[in-house]
């Protein structure tokens, strides 16, 4: 299962500049609350840090912030940024005896063998360090999500049930993620206290093109055979005059 993940979390590095253009950002409540009343004092190990878009922001702040990245390309944009990111599989990753404040993951830690990160982050903080990961979650409004919907059944008939055509959730009737398998990974290593989980709210809105653009990066669409995702790409949809919302 871990191998099958590690290869779909390869994928991105085929959209590493539109991952970078189009993925959202993040609150700066979140990032302060990361960070907490002193970031220039944090050295900070970003997990799985892409592109950099969580990286730069707490460098902004003053972090000094080290970036840990699978994805050559995706590094290679990180560092293109300014972020110092180093290539390789966080669970492998040789630190070289450093040690950080804080351990980050945005958008990430999914990807990651759950019985192996967690007792890996603990090797590397030091002593009143924070573990903190945190992802993006957001939805269409009802009426927009069923209108793609139907247009995902009448485009990709065989491929659309595994599809997420939202930002981790459909609608806004759908439930929140538990994250429930991070918890448990975490729970499990005996070096953590019980973990914590805060919601901080927000909102981005795209326009159609904005909105095509980045599902273009993510690893299920990505993962389409050749021949679907020309298939998508080509077909003409029914324009939608409302923009593509969504609330993380």
């Amino acid at each position: 299962m871990v191998h099958m993940e590690r290869e779909r979390a390869r994928l991105f590095d085929r959209e590493a500049e539109r991952y970078d253009r189009s993925r959202p950002s993040y609150p700066g409540d979140l990032i302060d609350e990361v960070l907490g009343p002193a970031p220039h004092e944090l050295s900070v190990l970003d997990v799985a840090c892409g592109t950099g878009i969580a990286s730069r922001l707490m460098m902004e702040r003053g972090a000094h912030v080290l970036g840990v990245e699978l994805n050559a390309r995706m590094a290679e944009v990180a560092q293109r940024g300014g972020v110092s990111a180093e290539v390789g599989a966080f669970e492998t990753w040789d630190p070289a005896g450093r040690t950080f404040d804080r351990v980050t993951s945005a958008q990430g830690w999914h990807w990651l063998d759950p019985a192996v990160s967690p007792r890996k982050a603990a090797t590397v903080l030091r002593p009143a360090g924070r573990l903190c990961v945190f992802w993006s979650v957001g939805h269409h409004p009802d009426d927009l999500a069923d209108a793609l919907h139907t247009a995902y059944e009448r485009v990709l008939p065989l491929a659309s049930p595994a599809l997420v055509i939202g930002y981790a959730a459909n609608k806004a009737t759908d439930p929140k993620p538990d994250f429930s398998v991070v918890v448990d990974g975490l729970t499990a290593c005996q070096e953590f206290a019980e973990p914590q989980m805060k919601w901080f709210p927000w909102s981005r809105s795209y326009t159609r093109d904005q909105w095509l653009d980045q599902l273009r990066t993510h690893s299920d669409h990505i993962a389409l055979p050749p021949e679907v995702r020309q298939t998508y790409s080509t077909r003409s949809v029914r324009p939608l005059t409302a923009s593509a919302g969504r609330s993380t």
